[in-house]
């Protein structure tokens, strides 16, 4: 179970976890989108390349390495629309561990396909069934261990390794843009770059298919929100998770949202700039600064992950999205 009060990662604890990660993941290039008429100069932090195509490897991986071999003695599983379960079941097949990932039936087709190949066995439920899982930590008869993707400690503290990186890549950055799907990269990467650089300016970019963090930010407290379909995985949640909300409140400075079109015209532009391949959650910071109202100066934007569905990657270059 996830404690009620979270704590944000220390540096320590993120340095730490550097240092378990190491051999399972890369240090991502922090690359200059090549546009000569932004608002701001834009950064890219390619989590794309990961051995799975998304930052995940962090968060996950961390969390397995740092649990006793008897916690993971009857396996490990988490419940998440693809990317998560893709960190967990790669790091699981690393590891020799037994992993099971519970998705949404509306998950797509292709993270969940590579999860199997990865080894996992894969439980297909409808979203509230998904959903609960997530909100109650965990399933009520899986043996396992649950990996939180988002409220585990040791998840967290992976993902702010990312932070660590940008850190020492560019060392003057003004702003860093991550995208919300539950708030671990976030408070992860906040972690760290409070410790290291404080003025730096923490932004969330949602899209309006999905604005959780915005309405939590305007409630003063997490809210149910409208989850539009969308081209869009990995971002936007029913809501803000309760033991989230201290630490998104305390460490995030703002958020930006942008339409669905304006995500997709950020996919091409990576492609067409950078020959970058950003899956929809991983564009939606490009989309936020390309707005100009994700702050000035120098600003990173997380490329959380790339692992788009070929169809949908069709269907952005011919500007049907």
């Amino acid at each position: 179970m996830i404690a009620a009060v979270l704590n944000a990662p220390t540096l320590n604890e993120i340095r730490a976890a550097a240092s378990l990660l190491a051999p399972h993941v890369i240090r991502t290039p922090l690359l200059r989108l090549n546009i000569d008429d932004g608002p701001n100069e834009i950064y890219l932090k390619l989590e794309n390349l990961q051995p799975i195509g998304v930052f995940k490897v962090r968060s996950m991986g961390n969390a397995m390495l740092t649990a006793t071999e008897h916690a993971l003695r009857n396996g490990a599983y988490t419940a998440s629309s693809g990317n998560a379960g893709l960190g967990l079941a790669w790091m699981a097949q690393q590891l020799g561990v037994a992993a099971t990932v519970y998705a949404p039936r509306t998950g797509p087709a292709g993270k969940l396909e590579g999860v199997r190949n990865f080894g996992a066995d894969v439980h297909l439920l409808g979203d509230d069934q998904w959903w609960k899982i997530i909100k109650n930590s965990g399933h009520p008869t899986d043996p396992g261990l649950y990996i939180d993707a988002v409220r585990s400690p040791a998840a967290m503290a992976g993902n702010g390794t990312i932070g660590l990186e940008i850190i020492e890549q560019l060392p003057d950055v003004d702003t860093v843009i991550v995208p919300f799907g539950g708030g671990g990269v976030a408070c992860g990467v906040a972690s760290a770059i409070r410790a290291l650089k404080p003025d730096t300016r923490l932004m969330v970019s949602e899209s309006d298919a999905a604005a959780p963090l915005t309405a939590a930010f305007k409630a003063g407290r997490p809210v149910p929100v409208a989850v539009k379909p969308s081209f869009i995985s990995g971002a936007g949640a029913p809501s803000v998770l309760e033991e989230m909300w201290p630490l998104l409140s305390e460490f995030v400075d703002g958020t930006v949202v942008s339409p669905v079109t304006e995500v997709a015209a950020a996919v091409r532009l990576l492609i067409e700039r950078n020959h970058v391949v950003a899956e929809g959650a991983g564009a939606i910071p490009v989309a936020g600064a390309l707005a100009g109202k994700a702050g000035t100066g120098k600003t990173v934007c997380v490329i959380t992950g790339g692992n788009i569905d070929r169809e949908v990657m069709a269907k952005i270059l011919r500007q049907q999205i």
